[in-house]
């Protein structure tokens, strides 16, 4: 009979599928269906860092015309910025006392550097881990990539000094050298990442004449450079890597173990088919761990990682030799 338990930062799964960030993971009730659903672990809805900043902001502009004291508006600012983040701790508080898998806190930060409290805080009230969202658009063209990946460096330091709690990080592929970054931020201290993050992407809405934003539905296009960048990366290095993006099927989630994933996160396959698609996946993969003769998943994570296979040049190749017909 197979197994299907593993370990993520250092943490005992009971499942490689983590129910990832999002809104669905924002209120007790669906983490208990998660939960009971067979997932191996719950990454919380990120806190924005950006979004509280604003509001705490917008606060402070709408009364401004009753703040006659020195020290009020810094007051209206922190009480507005304590309101988010007070409501996020008891969730982590909550899905601690009520949850008996990891519960994993998440920042979505940006640089004005107040998301180390945050963390911190996390971390006092029993989050098993933090998870980072962290992009840059690099859209300033007086800013070099030296730069990017500077920022990218320091604020990961940060964060790896401010919390001794498994830390990850969820990046884009958007770097000059991936593989580079993925060994620097392997040096800091970093537990794990996320590869990779799914963007909203940007569209034309020709009726009305604006702009839009949109989330494309994800298929193969996307989990395969995750795929790629998993099977390069995880015999190189001991950061655990976690698969996102495209993870819509059982058969997708096999794929990252044999490439060398430690997990993968869901998130649009249970806004489609609801929280009983994870134990529908755990079930096929338990059936093709049968199948095959293996009853751990130790057995067969990263078999096909570049490292360990005939011919590793295949996971490099990015143009066409020949088209079949």
């Amino acid at each position: 009979m197979s197994n299907l338990n593993t370990k993520y930062l250092n943490l005992d799964l009971r499942s490689p599928i983590l129910m990832g960030s999002s809104p669905l993971t924002g209120t007790l009730e669906n983490l208990r269906k998660a939960e009971d659903n067979g997932v191996g672990a719950v990454v919380l809805r990120s806190l924005f860092e950006e979004l509280i900043v604003n509001e705490a902001r917008s606060a402070v502009e709408s009364a401004s015309d009753y703040l006659n004291f020195s020290d009020a508006e810094n007051f209206l600012e922190g009480a507005s910025k304590n309101f988010f983040i007070d409501k996020y701790l008891r969730l982590v508080q909550d899905a601690k006392k009520s949850l008996d898998i990891p519960v994993i806190a998440s920042i979505c930060c940006n640089t004005h550097g107040t998301w180390v409290d945050y963390a911190q805080r996390f971390e006092a009230c029993g989050a098993d881990a933090l998870e980072l969202n962290y992009f840059i658009l690099a859209s300033d063209s007086s800013v070099t990539g030296q730069q990017v990946d500077k920022t990218y460096m320091n604020l990961v330091k940060a964060a790896r000094k401010a919390v001794g709690i498994p830390l990850v990080l969820k990046i884009g592929v958007q770097f000059s050298s991936l593989s580079h970054m993925i060994h620097a931020f392997a040096s800091t201290g970093v537990d794990g990442l996320v590869l990779f993050n799914h963007f909203v992407r940007p569209d034309i809405d020709l009726e009305n004449v604006q702009v839009e934003t949109r989330i494309v539905p994800r298929g193969m296009a996307d989990y395969s450079e995750t795929l790629r960048w998993i099977a390069l990366m995880s015999a190189e290095t001991d950061v655990d890597l976690c698969a996102s993006t495209g993870i819509s099927d059982s058969s997708v989630v096999l794929k990252m173990i044999l490439a060398g994933a430690r997990c993968a996160q869901l998130t649009s396959a249970v806004y489609q088919h609801g929280f009983g698609v994870i134990s529908t996946m755990n079930n096929e993969i338990s059936q093709w761990m049968d199948s095959h003769g293996y009853t751990g998943i130790d057995q067969f994570r990263g078999l096909l990682a570049q490292e360990r296979m005939k011919h590793p040049e295949n996971w490099e190749r990015a143009q066409y030799m020949k088209i079949k017909s």
